[in-house]
């Protein structure tokens, strides 16, 4: 499940942006961007991170706020004056003013360099509250996309639901037809009196159930049944728990259309497996 937390750190006069952004993924892999001065901190900041964010592929930043770098950095005065010297050396008899000369000389490298700074152990629990805020904040994103995945995933549940009660009342008719097409061939093969009527019977009812789907529909009903339960249920990391009750969802639907004989009812099949991949889509996104 996507999501994304920012919150700001001031820090010895500067400000910094605490970042924390979220993508899914099976476990939690953390990635951390730090600016030199927190990176002795880059432990104490995973293992703060992974008590706050549940699964995800996470990218925690902490950088400088545009600017800071260039109100930090130092400039080197014995450096620049040997600069100037050299190139006073090299230009010989060419006249070059001073100014000119300057110019060259702050273009060179190491001329300006960052303010090496160190966190301070007092100054950790500004970092942390900083953390703490940012996860806060990517939570809240998270919940939100959650209730939209919530609905739909609902929706897509109760289609299965309402087009399952269609296949239901087509059930009847199926049996049936099929059992007018077999009696129309036996007649087209056989006279009356070469049909043992009773035998007949006893074959026609083991073919029927062979292609009885009760058992199947009962089971899909059910399992739609406990799958909404488990989307409103207030528990941690569900996703997994939804995508088996999902896969029970298939089964039964592939043994309904493995059944059916019927092009009606095979139309409603196929509109069933739609939904249940679109369910299965969402769930990637489910934690």
């Amino acid at each position: 499940m996507t999501g994304y937390g920012r919150s700001r750190l001031p820090i010895n006069g500067k400000t910094y942006t605490v970042e924390v952004r979220a993508l899914n993924s099976k476990g939690l892999d953390i990635n951390v961007r730090l600016s030199n001065m927190f990176r002795e901190r880059e432990m104490d900041i995973r293992n703060l991170v992974s008590g706050l964010v549940i699964r995800g592929k996470v990218d925690i930043l902490i950088n400088n706020d545009p600017g800071e770098e260039q109100r930090s950095a130092d400039l080197d005065p014995a450096l620049i004056s040997a600069y100037v010297q050299r190139l006073r050396e090299a230009a010989g008899t060419i006249l070059v003013s001073d100014e000119k000369l300057f110019e060259l000389a702050a273009q060179m490298p190491n001329v300006a360099g960052q303010t090496q700074e160190t966190l301070l152990p007092e100054q950790w629990s500004t970092v942390a509250k900083a953390l703490q805020d940012a996860c806060a904040e990517l939570t809240v994103f998270r919940k939100q996309e959650g209730s939209n995945l919530q609905k739909d995933l609902e929706l897509r549940t109760r289609n299965i639901e309402d087009t399952l009660l269609a296949v239901e009342q087509l059930d009847p008719e199926r049996r049936d037809r099929s059992k007018d097409k077999l009696m129309q061939q036996l007649n087209s093969q056989f006279s009356d009196e070469q049909i043992d009527k009773n035998r007949f019977e006893q074959e026609l009812i083991y073919y029927l159930e062979k292609m009885d789907i009760t058992e199947e529909i009962i089971r899909l009903r059910s399992h739609c049944t406990y799958f909404l339960e488990n989307i409103t249920q207030e528990a941690i990391e569900k996703g997994k728990k939804l995508a088996f009750i999902s896969q029970e969802m298939g089964r039964e639907i592939n043994t309904i259309g493995a059944k059916s004989y019927h092009a009606g009812m095979q139309k409603l099949v196929v509109d069933m497996k739609d939904e249940l991949e679109k369910i299965k889509e969402q769930l990637n996104n489910v934690l």
